[in-house]
Order: structure tokens, then C-alpha cells, then sequence
């Protein structure tokens, strides 16, 4: 493997995007970067961990900044060969040498639907029925439905641990790194990308009044309107929390846990030190 680097994409639109086509047969105006992030994310959780793949795209990824890291790798595109009577040489060994996307990351920016529910049944973040088929599916409170049902609902939360419910965060999220390259600190890697860019450019994600307006924001008050801080929320699969514990992130026992695509989640906070800005105008 040769020396990583690091690709980065901002929020774009990805109009056209099929979810019921692989990454490599998508219309070619989707940026390269994204469709080798989706390269590696449907080796993780498509193939190994068995997620449907028309759920692994979801309406965050156009609105969601990508990291995508990529390791040179020399691949044998036609072996050698021999003459089997006399073992010379007739065809050499071909290889190639491609720049592969090994792993990817994306920070969602606020606003978020709510926080998962104890024990709750979720398919791509959407809540369902129990696993059990013959069970009735837990409701939802008024603001839970609020937020659930709004296209990009800011408002009040339940509260947890490490969030109150009400200040904005952002979610790490769709971290991923193909077999072949785990042991390599690639997730880290990552991680550490992301958190530069995140304390480099704090109000990257702040609305803009101006353009959205105070009822778009549901804010009744300008001491209300959305303002990141350095809350960074993440979604885990709880077998990998300790990779995420190295790295800061503390686990909201008050979020619980519950299932995604069958497999157990809890919730985990980090807060970065960020520079307070302005905010949008």
C-alpha cells in the first residue's frame, strides 16, 4: 500500500443519483469523489454487513461534506506465462497501479430528525415496526412527529446525557474502511481530517436569516437561531464504540440504545474547541 491521501467534497447536488444502481453506473455529473465513496461504502455495508443497498444513499448525502481516503495499490492485470513444456516466458506479467478508495467518512450538518428511541427498530434512520412482525409500532411524541415529518426541522429534541435538546450538533457518520485496509489507522485518519475542517471552518453550517427567515428556522427569538458550537453527535454500531472512545467521543447513556438494519447503535458526543463567530446574516 502506498502513502494515503485524503479527497474532500462539499455539500452538492447529486440530482440523478440512482439508488438502485452501483456506484459505477451512475450518470456521469456525479462527482468522482462521491461515487468512490460509495464505492467503499457498498463493500462495508452492502456486501459484508448485508445492508439493502437502495437505503445505503439517503437524502443527507447531497447536504453532508464527504471525506473519501484513497491508497495507491498495484493490481496484476494479466499474469505471466509459460510455455509448459519448456517453462520459458511467453507473456510477461501485467500490472497496474490505480489510486483505490479505501475508506470514507461524512459529517452531517444540523438539523437532524430525533434522537433515536430506546429500543426502537430503524431501516436508514426511519423508524419501523418492532422486529418482532406481529408487534404494534411505538408512537411518537407531538414534537417527535414535528421533527420527524419536516423536511429540515429545527426545534426542540428529548434531552440526553450530553445534549440538552435544543443546541445544535453536528453527526459523524457512514464511516467506513474496506477489509483489506483495517489495521492501517485509516478510520483515524479520517477523523482527524474532518475535525481539522470542522475547527477551521466552525460556521460553515450556520443558516443564513437572511435567506431562510426566522419562521423557516422556528425561532421565535434571535438568541435562539441555530449556531454551532462544536457539539459533534455519532450514531455507532456498539462494537466499534472503543474506537470512538480513543478518539474523545463519550457515550450518551441517556440516548440508549437501539437497532439499525438489525444491528445494536448507542450515541456518542465530543465537543471541540471552536472559535465563536458571528453568526449569519
Amino acid at each position: 500500500m502506498g502513502t494515503p491521501f485524503i479527497s474532500f467534497l462539499e455539500p452538492t447536488k447529486l440530482d440523478g443519483y440512482d439508488c438502485n444502481k452501483p456506484h459505477d453506473q451512475q450518470s456521469p455529473h456525479i462527482p468522482r469523489v462521491f461515487c468512490d465513496a460509495m464505492e467503499v461504502r457498498e463493500a462495508v455495508f452492502v456486501k459484508e454487513q448485508k445492508f439493502p443497498a437502495e437505503l445505503e444513499y439517503d437524502s443527507d448525502d447531497a447536504r453532508s461534506c464527504h471525506w473519501v481516503v484513497y491508497a495507491s495499490v498495484n493490481r496484476v492485470t494479466e499474469p505471466e506465462q509459460r510455455d509448459p513444456s519448456t517453462g520459458t516466458i511467453v507473456q510477461l506479467r501485467k500490472s497496474e497501479t490505480r489510486s483505490q478508495p479505501i475508506g470514507t467518512m461524512r459529517i452531517v450538518p444540523f438539523p437532524h430528525p430525533p434522537h433515536p428511541k430506546q429500543d426502537g427498530w430503524y431501516v436508514g434512520d426511519v423508524l419501523q415496526s418492532r422486529a418482532d412482525p406481529d408487534a404494534q409500532a411505538e408512537s411518537l411524541s407531538v414534537v417527535e412527529e414535528a421533527r420527524q415529518n419536516a423536511a429540515l426541522p429545527y426545534g426542540e429534541d428529548r434531552a440526553t446525557t450530553f445534549h440538552d435538546g435544543m443546541e445544535p450538533y453536528v453527526k459523524l457518520g457512514r464511516l467506513a474502511v474496506i477489509p483489506e485496509f483495517r489495521g492501517h489507522k485509516i478510520s483515524a485518519q479520517l477523523w482527524g481530517a474532518a475535525r481539522t475542517w470542522l475547527k477551521e471552518n466552525p460556521s460553515y453550517f450556520d443558516p443564513s436569516v437572511t435567506e431562510l427567515g426566522m419562521d423557516a428556522l422556528k425561532v421565535d427569538a434571535a438568541s435562539r437561531i441555530p449556531k454551532w458550537r462544536g457539539l459533534v453527535c455519532c450514531h455507532a454500531q456498539e462494537r466499534v464504540v472503543k474506537t470512538y472512545e480513543k478518539w474523545g467521543f463519550q457515550v450518551d447513556e441517556g440516548m440508549g440504545r437501539w437497532f439499525d438494519g438489525g444491528i445494536t447503535h448507542v450515541g456518542l458526543f465530543i465537543r471541540l474547541d471552536v472559535k465563536d463567530v458571528p453568526s449569519k446574516v
